[in-house]
């Protein structure tokens, strides 16, 4: 039998036969600049305008208007255990001004101890810690674990022109994450980030960005590098760690959505 724990805007605990089996689940996008989280104590260069949330031992319901560096949006929020063994999860933001997008994610994350591994586009993956990114244009990932199986899958979705789907898993420390993505397929600029606890990924200024990016050796060597090729240097990763992104522009009064199931099998 499922059972969570809301705390901190977000589900922060989900027991399965009295084990919790999670981390803090929840829902993150971001910008050039600004990044946001539900998870209360998260994120930056953000402002909530208004936010409502209510829930219970079955439900999670959240509308939340929100101020981004580059943008602003009303997100709602439906969480709910439909029975023992499943969750549905829906994320929905309507722009209410032309905004850009880095991503648009639903977030889980499984404690290692009950994960032997995890399989995603046919490919299986053990925890090695790498960090990657292991990312595919999938509808489902597949979670072998020790006492139970776990499967998260796409119900249905709304994407917006310049963006597309995909998944991904990540072995980093004692946890597996899965995240359910939207992605730009095309875009309106690049931005180099500074990925730092310190810099709080914060964007070199864009005319910077624009000049190292014309150099094709450098944007290879920077173009989404944290997800699919860690620095192994410490010094750069702690205070330099420069990564690029793509940004996508969405007018006012567009959709994105997310309806997605986990299971335990």
């Amino acid at each position: 039998m499922l059972k969570w724990k809301i705390d901190k805007n977000v589900i922060s605990e989900l027991y399965y036969n009295e084990q919790n089996i999670i981390y803090p689940w929840g829902f993150e996008t971001a910008d050039s600049s600004a990044f946001y989280s539900l998870e209360d104590g998260y994120g930056y260069r953000y402002k909530i305008i208004s936010e409502n949330i209510k829930f219970s031992d079955k439900y999670y319901k959240a509308k939340i208007v929100t101020k981004m560096k580059e943008g602003q949006w009303e997100l709602n929020i439906d969480d709910k255990i439909i029975d023992d063994k499943t969750i549905e999860r829906k994320v929905e933001a309507i722009t209410l001004e032309d905004s850009f997008f880095m991503d648009f994610v639903v977030r889980f994350r499984f404690k290692k101890e009950f994960i032997e591994y995890v399989k995603i586009a046919d490919k299986v993956i053990y925890h090695k810690n790498t960090n990657i990114y292991y990312q595919y244009p999938v509808e489902e990932v597949f979670l072998k674990g020790k006492e139970l199986n776990i499967k998260i899958s796409i119900v249905d979705k709304i994407i917006p022109n310049g963006m597309k789907p995909v998944m991904y898993v990540r072995d980093n420390n004692d946890e597996w994450i899965v995240h359910v993505r939207m992605i730009p397929e095309t875009w309106d600029k690049e931005v180099i980030k500074l990925c730092t606890s310190w810099a709080k990924t914060r964007p070199l200024p864009q005319f910077l960005s624009n000049i190292f990016l014309e150099w094709k050796w450098l944007r290879e060597q920077l173009w989404y590098r944290g997800e699919r090729d860690p620095y192994k240097n410490r010094i750069i990763r702690k205070f330099l760690n420069p990564c690029a992104f793509a940004i996508v522009k969405l007018a006012k009064n567009e959709k994105l959505m997310w309806n997605v199931k986990c299971e335990i099998l």
